[in-house]
């Protein structure tokens, strides 16, 4: 097939704005394109050349894409640049200047698919010294081979900025319509792209099978299956009505969750929630997973950055470790651990439909315990209060939060489904400690609460020094009885200037300041690092909850018990 069949469905598709219109320009082309070279066209209807997973990178800058148009059309590159920055994209640039491109010596013919789908791959291919010279000769070529329109999604292609607003789904509904008729199959359709999100793949089981054809893909070591989602609730005891009886309850961590894949070869492959392939940026923790007690598996963990006793780092840390150049350098600089929790294939066998606590087993069996490597945190209970110890736990040793999981949940690919409940200290509406802090200041209402005190300004004591540190600026939970409260209450304590006592930082300055006196009971989400208080942290989200009139100011919340926190 001529590319430019291609080029004119584009040129359809770049005019309509309908989603059941791409469908049915799409429908009606899918239905001429012979049986053998669907799965091309569907990749090229992306502007792809692969699967994303493959990760195909054709490295072309857009200097590079420039110069190239400038040899195929045989004019300077001074006039294409300066086209460019006209036009804004190099695709409008190439179609310009390859308007009247010049006659070759010898005819080159026209560029088919397949010719397009194999020098892209040979474009992806080509490395190493003077590869940035063959790439362009190759693409001049193909230039040289095109219409002036086909040169504009030509460029497009090679740039990766095919973008129409055609998604993987719109090519498959539009595969199904042509090759079945049949318009209802979203539910078919997502089931099998959820365990072959790769549509080169789903388009020729479509073309051959049809849609019976896809409900038989199976899971395929080094492809990987779209990543499960949790669900939320928005309290633990509202659990039972989701999961009624015993539930796993797993640590949830603030790292990057993976997808590993080891073939029967010992190959082992590690893929992003995103469904990239990861496995250059942690070749240390392949190593690690080839300690795993299975010839072949497919299962997924979360990679966290450790410090040198194992304790988890900071997500940011972690992020350090994405990089293409000196990873052997930031093995050493950031070491990582990944926790596994769930196993989707293992040994020739299929398990992501069995129940959640057989594949626990599983794990708990083949998987090694070790500094760098182990399964994730467990107990099985039906206790919320057992629940929330656990949780505690977790925050106490630096993770995230919780993962609830039915013991005889299903993986349910690609879906956000029930059989996991996420649970994280955001959640929280209440922390298990809350903070007695002194009211130094407050500030004049606005709108509702103009007359009146909009917010107060809170501090800590430290008792070393004997002063107050500011921790919070206060307005939520300050109900119009406690507004009306307020004047009367703090009167005695007012000041003409900053107390003594009261250190305060020139963004923190308040309209009326109080001497320490008044003692509030708030409670918060967290503390942050802050540089505006001089407790040197805040609170985030606190909210006022009663006065302690039976504190002395010197008794409140300190900073040395702050900082413990």
């Amino acid at each position: 097939m001529d590319f430019q069949k291609l080029v004119d469905v584009y040129e359809e598709l770049e005019k309509v704005s309908s989603g059941n219109k791409m469908r049915e320009i799409l429908a009606d082309f899918f239905k001429t394109v012979p049986k053998e070279d669907i799965a091309i066209v569907a990749y090229l209807t992306l502007g792809k050349f692969s699967s994303d997973y493959e990760n195909a990178v054709l490295g072309f800058a857009e200097r590079s894409i420039l110069k190239a148009i400038s040899s195929a059309a045989g004019v300077s590159s001074g006039k294409v640049r300066e086209s460019n920055q006209k036009t804004g994209d190099a695709g409008l640039t190439a179609e310009i200047f390859l308007k009247h491109k010049p006659q070759t010596l010898v005819p080159v013919g026209k560029l088919t698919i397949h010719d397009l789908f194999d020098n892209l791959k040979k474009l992806a291919d080509t490395s190493g010294t003077g590869s940035q010279d063959q790439k362009s000769i190759m693409l001049v070529r193909m230039y040289q081979q095109v219409s002036s329109k086909g040169a504009k999604y030509l460029t497009r292609i090679v740039l990766g900025t095919l973008r129409m607003g055609v998604g993987d789904m719109t090519v498959l509904d539009a595969l199904a319509i042509a090759y079945t008729g049949e318009k209802k199959n979203k539910e078919i359709l997502e089931n099998a792209y959820n365990i072959c999100p790769d549509v080169g793949v789903m388009a020729e089981t479509i073309a051959k099978k049809g849609l019976k054809g896809l409900e038989k893909i199976e899971v395929q070591v080094g492809r990987p299956i779209k990543m499960m989602l949790a669900q939320r609730i928005g309290d633990l005891d509202d659990l039972e009505k989701k999961m009624p009886g015993k539930v796993s309850v797993e640590g949830k961590y603030d790292g990057e969750r993976v997808q590993a894949h080891k073939t029967k070869d010992g190959k082992i492959q590690l893929f992003s929630r995103r469904l990239d392939n990861t496995t250059a940026q942690f070749p240390d923790l392949v190593k690690y997973l080839e300690d795993i007690k299975a010839k072949e598996f497919i299962l997924e963990g979360e990679i966290l950055a450790i410090d040198e006793n194992g304790k988890p780092l900071a997500f940011q840390t972690l992020m350090q470790r994405r990089r293409k150049n000196d990873v052997e350098e930031y093995i050493k600089k950031v070491p990582v651990q990944i926790k596994v929790f769930d196993l989707l294939y293992v040994n020739g066998k299929t398990v992501f439909n069995d129940p959640f606590q057989e594949r626990r087993k599983i794990i708990n069996k083949i998987v090694p315990k070790g500094k760098h490597i182990m399964p994730a945190e467990e107990i099985l209970t039906d206790d919320v209060e057992e629940i929330n110890d656990f949780f505690q736990k977790m925050l106490d040793d630096g993770y995230e939060g919780i993962m609830i999981k039915a013991l005889d949940g299903v993986y349910q690919a690609g879906t956000r489904g029930w059989n996991w409940i996420k649970w994280k200290k955001e959640y929280v509406k209440e922390m298990s400690d809350t903070f007695d802090l002194v009211v130094v200041g407050a500030y004049y209402g606005r709108g509702r609460r103009s007359g009146v005190y909009g917010a107060l300004l809170c501090a800590v004591y430290d008792s070393e020094n004997d002063s107050f540190e500011t921790l919070c600026k206060l307005g939520t939970g300050l109900t119009d009885s406690v507004l009306e409260e307020l004047p009367e209450k703090l009167k005695r304590y007012e000041s003409s200037k900053k107390p003594a006592r009261v250190n305060c930082k020139k963004e923190m300055i308040p309209d009326v300041w109080f001497k320490p006196g008044v003692v509030v009971d708030v409670l918060a989400a967290e503390l942050t690092k802050s540089p505006f208080h001089t407790a040197g942290v805040a609170l985030r989200f606190p909210r006022f909850l009663r006065f302690r009139d039976d504190k002395k100011a010197e008794q409140a919340t300190t900073v040395k018990e702050v900082s413990e926190i």
